[in-house]
């Protein structure tokens, strides 16, 4: 409702006041480029455990530093430098996000390949990685993960056909879902793969998500 947007509005609004109210004599145009020089250097495809918790440690104290910083023209509109002191304040929590999530995720997956640690482990980081910011003040995102259930899906977890393939450390729970889709077929009388995604996916969507691909002469029932 129109009380929701008003609060909001009203909260951003006494946030550039906060933002202009600083006096530390710190550029934040200063901020934004020693940040973007450590998420080039230190958080980028390859990477290891000293320079993650160097970036860190870093992004961290460019946080506290855009508290210290000074922005010159006080006024509220066509200001680029009050609009650049608001988007780098987001942009260092998206970073320490990343920073901190790789930085905990001990093991390569994907285009997060770890020095440390090359191997995929899907024993004990078959997960997703979910960062919040629990308060406004706080200088590091809190980390949780939200665990994936081997034995919901279609297709479990295997070698993926490129780099070596000793270099997964496979959960158990793969092979089993395995031979449970393997049983599943079995007793199916058509190898359409729709019947098959109903049989080993056990949840609703609406129809519109389960209609068949026109594009390849199959048509909608």
């Amino acid at each position: 409702n129109t009380f929701t947007i008003q609060r909001f509005l009203e909260e951003q609004e006494a946030y550039l006041q906060e933002i202009l109210s600083y006096d530390g004599g710190r550029n934040i145009f200063d901020i934004k480029d020693r940040m973007r020089t450590i998420m080039q250097e230190k958080v980028g495809v390859f990477r290891n455990g000293k320079d993650l918790n160097d970036a860190v440690n870093e992004l961290e104290d460019l946080l506290k530093m855009v508290k210290e910083i000074t922005v010159t023209d006080k006024s509220l509109c066509n200001n680029p430098e009050l609009n650049e002191a608001y988007r780098v304040t987001k942009m260092l929590k998206l970073s320490l996000c990343v920073a901190k999530g790789a930085l905990d995720r001990t093991e390569s997956r994907g285009a997060h390949f770890r020095e440390d640690y090359t191997k995929r482990d899907d024993t004990n980081w078959l997960k997703r990685t979910i960062a919040t910011w629990e308060n406004p003040n706080d200088t590091m995102p809190t980390l949780s993960y939200e665990e994936l259930d081997i034995g919901k899906m279609e297709m479990p977890p295997a070698f993926r056909g490129y780099g070596k393939k000793g270099a997964i450390v496979i959960n158990p729970l793969s092979e089993r879902r395995e031979e449970e889709i393997a049983q599943i077929k079995e007793t199916l009388d058509s190898v359409d793969r729709f019947t098959i995604q109903d049989a080993l996916m056990k949840f609703e969507l609406p129809k519109d998500y389960k209609r068949k691909n026109e594009r390849v002469g199959v048509g909608y029932d």
